[in-house]
């Protein structure tokens, strides 16, 4: 998926809120949002793609009708109807946008929760089921873990749930100690200038 930003999420959500209150609707929630994903991936990988959704040169008939060509059929008809909406409002270029935010909505209404979990090895079952317990536990909600490794931390594991970082890694603890030693060194170099001074 490519990379939005939350002022992108925020202006989309209104398109990604409507399209899931339709998808609910008719009971096809799930089939939306995979093909949104699906779409959004296809504007990150494909340049050819990503101009034709956010040019403001392609002429607007042309582009409603590309759409209907190249969509109708193969996507779901809400979804290529949500398109032509969100088209005629000029907000395509938003489309990876809305994906995300379409994610996002469909995440809290099913009571999930994101958590970005970093490791400098693969973290194993016991600890997998630990860290979604305590999740579970903290937030109320059902956690969706994103693993990654990451082996600049040595040790540890740093996690992020919505707008909360914990940072428990061995580099987090090198770097604190690192700081602590260097305003210590600050404070006796300090004090060593003023018993010179004296």
């Amino acid at each position: 998926m490519s990379k939005v930003n939350d002022t992108q999420i925020a202006v989309a959500r209104v398109y990604s809120q409507a399209l899931l209150d339709l998808a609910v609707a008719q009971g096809r929630a799930e089939e939306v949002k995979d093909e949104l994903r699906w779409l959004s991936a296809h504007v990150a990988e494909n340049e050819e793609f990503a101009n034709f959704v956010s040019s403001p040169r392609i002429d607007a008939a042309d582009r409603a009708a590309s759409l209907e060509k190249i969509f109708r059929g193969k996507l779901s008809d809400l979804l290529v109807d949500g398109l032509q909406v969100i088209h005629r409002k000029g907000r395509l270029g938003l489309l990876p946008a809305i994906a995300e935010g379409y994610r996002q909505l469909l995440r809290d209404q099913a009571g999930r929760i994101d958590v970005h979990v970093r490791t400098a090895v693969p973290i194993d079952d016991p600890l997998r089921d630990r860290i979604r317990a305590t999740i579970a536990e903290y937030s109320g909600k059902k956690p969706d873990l994103h693993e990654e490794i990451d082996e600049s931390l040595i040790g540890g594991i740093v996690m992020h749930v919505e707008d909360r970082k914990v940072d428990a890694s061995v580099s987090n603890e090198i770097r604190k100690l690192r700081q602590l030693l260097d305003a210590r060194s600050k404070r006796e170099i300090q004090r060593s200038r003023r018993v010179l001074e004296q």
